[in-house]
């Protein structure tokens, strides 16, 4: 056997044991393992979804709505993006990434872990976009390359319907105090579903503030809400304004 021969058997050998080691099968998508327990990426309306066009799901709301992280994992990048504007990508456990495209504003740097349900970013409009939404991209692997699966049943299966109200946080040890009857919404704005109501001089817990719509009363303006919990669970929003105190309805901490 000549020198090239015997190389050439030598790494026959040696391809099988270099694949069979961890990290060394880059070039295929890694199979999503069991499904972890998602949180909701954002509240608001669903204005497209998943189609052969579009490999996504859109959910828009007013500029300044939080951006959660759909579970735990850590950021893969982090800044401008094509199309995109600004973008996330966050890859999980199980192999799969969620990105998050057209936010204002970026709270995650690449390297950071985060946790199911934390704050990543702002909803804005920056990119190819006509509105403020978050565009919500689910992938089997970390290539750009493979197209996106359809974000829909990638959340049921993790326990998490659209639209949803983001849930958890603050634990409800601030008090606010209403001064007239207000509805309560599931998210941040007046065309979201009613899901309670505060009363005048009665006060309630609540979690935290958002910026959201802007809402008007007795001449002032004011686009601060504050997250409640809800007494049969999840938890709703209602407008500031609405509320004694301060612009916040005296509540510090923002969600």
């Amino acid at each position: 056997m000549n020198l090239r021969a015997g190389l050439v058997a030598a790494a026959a050998l040696l391809l099988p044991l270099a694949a069979a080691v961890p990290g060394h099968a880059a070039t295929s998508a890694p199979t999503a393992a069991t499904a972890f327990a998602g949180s909701c990426p954002a509240a608001g309306v669903v204005t497209q979804g998943y189609s052969s066009t579009h490999d996504g799901v859109d959910i828009a709301n007013s500029l300044g709505t939080p951006i959660y992280a759909v579970g735990a994992g850590e950021v893969i990048a982090s800044g401008p993006a094509q199309g995109y504007g600004q973008w996330i990508r966050i890859l999980h456990p199980d192999g799969t990434v969620t990105e998050y495209g057209h936010m204002y504003q970026r709270d995650v740097s690449v390297g950071q872990q985060v946790a199911a349900g934390q704050r990543i970013a702002l909803m804005g409009s920056e990119g190819d976009s006509t509105g403020v939404h978050l565009h919500l991209r689910v992938r089997v692997g970390t290539s750009t390359s493979i197209r996106g699966i359809d974000p829909v049943p990638y959340l049921r299966d993790r326990g998490v319907g659209l639209p949803c109200t983001p849930g958890g946080g603050g634990g409800g040890t601030t008090t606010v105090t209403a001064w007239t009857q207000a509805n309560v919404r599931s998210c941040a704005a007046r065309s979201c579903d009613i899901v309670s109501t505060v009363y005048p001089n009665e006060s309630y817990p609540a979690h935290c503030w958002v910026v959201g719509e802007s809402v008007t009363d007795e001449g002032i303006t004011n686009d601060k809400w504050v997250r409640l919990p809800l007494n049969a669970g999840g938890v709703g929003y209602v407008s500031a304004i609405y509320l004694k105190g301060d612009e916040t309805g005296g509540v510090t901490t923002r969600c």
